[in-house]
């Protein structure tokens, strides 16, 4: 009885150990799941959202860049910037906010697109519609699109990374509070 009482604690001391292991692998998916939805997607559709009631106003293109980026996992990504002027209640106000995303992608050909309507706009001074925050002059954009390939991209990043690492925490938790509940008192 005195070896099975030893054996059957080192079994539960090395499954818990197991169970914590497993947690320290399953963390870094959950987080990053939870941290693509709320610090990538989240603020993404909240500005789109709010930005519907805003005002369209013409604006006069000062420079335009499309800028292509090579990141050493190869492939080509590209990002606008831009610098715009406009008015509002007769008040001239600058604007630099292209799009809803600042970081540079390769999902279709949004940013190609974007950034040569604006050179274009630049080089014959035809002016583009930018949108402004009627509560606040200052804060604008000019193309407040949520763009669906970038949505589903984001949102099935954070359901596979976030559901493998949550499910295998979760199955982990279950397990813990089976054994502990089934463990005799004393």
């Amino acid at each position: 009885p005195r070896m099975k009482k030893a054996a059957s604690r080192t079994d539960k001391k090395q499954t818990m150990l197991g169970l914590f292991m497993l947690a320290l692998f399953a963390m870094p998916f959950a987080a990053a799941g939870l941290g693509i939805l709320l610090f990538m997607t989240a603020p993404m559709v909240y500005d789109w959202a709010r930005m519907q009631a805003w005002h369209s106003v013409p604006a006069q293109v000062d420079s335009a860049t499309l800028q292509s980026h090579k990141p050493s996992k190869g492939g080509t990504t590209y990002s606008v910037s831009t610098r715009y002027r406009y008015q509002v209640a007769g008040v001239e106000y600058t604007g630099d906010r292209a799009s809803l995303t600042t970081r540079a992608d390769n999902i279709g050909s949004f940013q190609e697109q974007l950034g040569h309507r604006l050179q274009g706009a630049e080089r014959t001074g035809e002016p583009v519609t930018v949108w402004v925050n009627p509560a606040q002059p200052t804060e604008s954009i000019v193309d407040r699109s949520l763009r669906p390939g970038l949505l589903a991209l984001q949102l099935g990043l954070a359901l596979a990374f976030g559901g493998f690492g949550g499910n295998l925490l979760v199955r982990m938790g279950r397990t813990m509070w089976v054994r502990l509940r089934a463990q005799p008192p004393g």
